[in-house]
């Protein structure tokens, strides 16, 4: 008896110890616990996502790919099969399953590592939301606490809501519907039972079962998930059976489909407007006014016209290979191309190597795929003297030297496909080329392109690019001319003239493209044929002060020197803001921004931005907050309705007689404007409809000559025809409506007057309600023949 009380003694003492224990040891290790706020409150990092008006997604800002689903909306198929493979006792067990644990214990001794784990789905909460992932006894009874913690504080489904909206499931993808559209590119309710499954069966090991990465594991672990739902009898043995043998299907992710310089200036404004980490973790929802088909359509026309003007530069040496090193070059380009390369086309490059050159030229070459036949090409080759200039080494000048300047066997080259068939020899362009276009009946940005390959420059020269606007800047001056009340019939002098600097023996003596005069001319005529003697005269005559004034009003972004070299545009502007500015001239005389972001969501589907643009939307929507929105003000009237059309009247006869004649292939009423700097350093056309505003620039990235020929008209105009012949595609053909108080009135072209007997070009010019001419053209005699005109008004000047 005295030994059975002692051994009862001992046995109370030790469970009063052990009781003892495990308070003071609760107390220690709950002590600090976090708080359970982060669960109450939950609101954690979503994608954002940006979606064109039509509904399409176009691209994705986040830092976790989350998309918060209600539990609700959750599939009961889905949450079935993480509960077979997760938790099959979810909702009997309260927050820790001592069963499970002891199982999981003596698998891991028998084979020496982990090899399953012991955690209930409320555990994986615990330390997903409120822990770290550090592996100690500590953390996990710390997480067993919590988990405790949990089931008292939430319901079984909001622990499970939790859990399937934060658990990462690789690819970049945290939560069942991220994973659903990142792995099969469906919502939650499109998912089949075998994709359920493998969804399942990732928390285990997101990396191992990847079945991107590892198909044959992630369809094993697939299967044995479904078998779990079949044994935990939350599926049909039947449904099971087909799930097994359904084909693991996996979807590539998908690129961003808003490309080039449209996407970075989204991209920036959002930045601009909400900051980086709300955009990439506050789940916005945004819509754009993006047309996939224009943004692709100006692409391939800035592409392809900067490969023919590359056609026109000099050919550069090639990169040479010995030939036992061609197997593994073209082996190597084979296998980037892949099973089925697609022909080259005609605004992309492929390499190929040069095989053998005939006795008359004629090149044999090999893309890794197919073989060509080449013509011999004309191409000037770039001289010894040009690469010195350029400031080449030694060593290259005299491997350059070395070699002949045609092409060899084991050259590399590149190839691009022609429209209609076959290929032709090409290289990497040495010049760039941007362009912008906006939509004038909508108000948005259209198409933004900011170089020939924005993908690996990332420059946007639309908008970055400081360039020498030359005659693309007259436009300004000769709307500030129409104000000052002259008329496209004015007549100005279009004659030599030197200005003295009045510092030593410098001076400026400006000049015509090919040093050609016309002497006395109508502004209309001065404009078409882009004069720059001409042009000095009006600035003259408008006043360099009133001229400034005049263009503080467009959004040029910055102010400029009181100089004459202004009208030929000796001055520096973005395309973006060159674009911006004609918008005045091509609506009206009304400025407004075009749009690039039109609506912002939070993620509870609150609007917290709208925008349209000005003109179109006076009082467009009822939202208080909206109201007083910058970007849904009213346009502003800066200029005379009357001069914008007046000017826009002048540029068409820049299409239809002057400068831009190559646009009159678009076959429908436009205006526009070349512009061409010293010696082509830079070539430029601006160009409108009354529904689309286009700008093209093409230059080189450090300004320098592209060549005599490469003027706005042949090196910037192809391009914005090749677009804009895309753009208008099943659009009606308008023509500019002019406003109250213009009437039109047939006048001689040559002298801005009233026909007379001996007229012979009349046509009907638009001018302001009594403004028109009233003298008559006088009768041809020989002392009224253009050439003495000339001289004596030449004479008159008194230079």
């Amino acid at each position: 008896m005295r030994i059975l009380s002692f051994i009862a003694k001992i046995v109370i003492s030790l469970s009063i110890l052990m009781a003892l224990t495990a308070i003071i040891g609760y107390m220690l290790f709950s002590s600090n616990l976090p708080k359970l706020n982060a669960l109450s409150e939950y609101q954690p990092p979503l994608v954002s996502r940006v979606y064109s008006t039509d509904g399409e997604l176009l691209a994705e800002y986040a830092d976790e790919h989350r998309i918060l689903t209600p539990f609700k909306e959750i599939p009961k198929q889905l949450k079935d099969a993480f509960l077979a493979a997760e938790d099959q006792q979810f909702y009997e067990h309260p927050g820790i399953n001592p069963a499970r644990i002891a199982s999981a214990a003596l698998a891991n001794l028998r084979a020496g590592h982990t090899v399953q784990g012991g955690s209930t789905i409320t555990q994986q909460v615990a330390k997903n939301f409120l822990l770290t992932s550090e592996k100690s006894y500590v953390r996990k009874i710390r997480e067993a606490i919590l988990a405790y913690r949990i089931e008292q504080a939430f319901s079984k489904d909001e622990i499970l809501y939790l859990y399937l909206n934060h658990i990462y499931l690789g690819r970049g993808s945290y939560g069942v519907a991220s994973a659903a559209w990142r792995y099969f590119h469906k919502n939650l309710d499109e998912l089949t039972l075998a994709e359920c499954a493998t969804l399942a069966g990732l928390p285990k090991a997101p990396g191992r079962y990847a079945p991107h990465i590892n198909p044959k594991k992630a369809l094993q672990r697939r299967n044995t998930v479904l078998s779990l739902m079949k044994s935990s009898h939350v599926a049909k043995a039947n449904a099971v059976r087909i799930a097994s043998r359904e084909p693991m299907i996996i979807a590539p992710l998908e690129a961003s489909k808003l490309t080039d310089a449209y996407a970075d200036q989204v991209y920036q404004e959002l930045i601009d407007r909400f900051g980086l980490k709300t955009l990439r973790r506050q789940g916005l929802t945004i819509t754009v006014p993006y047309d996939a088909h224009a943004q692709a359509a100006a692409i391939d026309a800035v592409r392809r016209n900067v490969l023919e003007i590359e056609q026109r530069q000099f050919y550069r040496y090639p990169t040479h290979h010995p030939r036992d090193t061609w197997p593994d070059l073209l082996n190597t380009w084979r296998q980037a191309a892949g099973a089925n390369p697609p022909p080259p086309s005609s605004t992309t490059l492929i390499p190929a190597l040069v095989e053998k050159v005939d006795r008359k030229g004629t090149m044999t070459v090999n893309d890794g795929s197919r073989q060509w036949k080449i013509k011999k090409s004309n191409w000037r080759w770039k001289s010894i003297k040009n690469y010195k200039k350029d400031g080449a080494d030694e060593a290259t000048l005299a491997a350059l030297k070395s070699r002949p300047r045609t092409w060899i066997a084991g050259d590399e080259i590149r190839l691009q496909g022609l429209r209609k068939q076959g290929v032709r020899i090409s290289q990497e362009p040495s010049v760039e080329s941007a362009l912008y276009a906006i939509d004038m009946e909508r108000g948005t940005v259209l198409a933004r392109v900011g170089g020939y390959n924005y993908q690996t420059s990332g420059f946007d020269r639309v908008g970055k690019a400081l360039r020498q606007p030359g005659s693309a800047f007259k436009p300004f001056l000769y709307t500030s001319a129409l104000a000052a009340g002259s008329t496209a019939a004015t007549i100005v002098m279009d004659t030599p003239v030197i200005f003295d600097n009045n510092k030593g023996d410098d001076f400026w003596r400006p000049e015509n493209y090919k040093n050609k005069f016309a002497g006395p001319v109508p502004l209309r005529n001065a404009l078409e044929h882009s004069r720059n003697l001409a042009s000095i005269k009006v600035l003259q005559n408008v006043g360099i002060n009133n001229f400034l004034k005049d263009l503080s009003q467009y959004p040029l972004g910055h102010t400029f020197p009181a100089q004459l070299a202004l009208a030929l545009g000796a001055t520096e502007v973005t395309p973006e803001a060159l674009t911006e500015s004609y918008i005045l001239l091509a609506d009206q005389g009304r400025k407004w921004k075009p749009i690039a972001v039109q609506q912002v969501q939070d993620r509870t589907g609150n609007t917290v931005h709208r925008a349209v643009a000005g003109k179109r939307c006076q009082v467009c929507h009822v939202d208080p907050v909206m109201s007083i929105n910058a970007s849904m003000q009213p346009a502003e009237q800066v200029l005379d309705p009357i001069d914008a059309f007046l000017i826009t009247n002048i540029m068409k006869g820049v299409v239809e007689n002057g400068t831009g004649r190559r646009a009159r292939a678009l076959n429908r009423p436009s205006a526009g404007k070349t512009g061409t700097t010293n010696k082509q350093v830079d070539a430029w056309y601006m160009g409108y409809t009354p529904q689309i505003l286009t700008a093209v620039w093409t230059g080189r990235d450090t300004p320098s000559p592209m060549g005599r020929s490469e003027t706005g008209s042949k090196a910037a105009l192809p391009a914005w025809l090749d677009a804009m012949q895309s753009f208008h595609k099943g659009k009606k053909v308008r023509d500019f409506v002019p406003p109250q108080g213009i009437e039109w009135v047939a006048i001689d072209r040559k002298t801005g007057k009233l026909p007379g007997p001996d007229s012979t070009d009349i046509f009907m010019e638009a001018f302001r309600t009594d403004t028109a001419p009233t003298q008559e053209s006088p009768a041809t005699s020989p002392e009224n023949s253009p050439q003495n005109q000339e001289k004596s008004s030449f004479f008159e000047l008194g230079l």
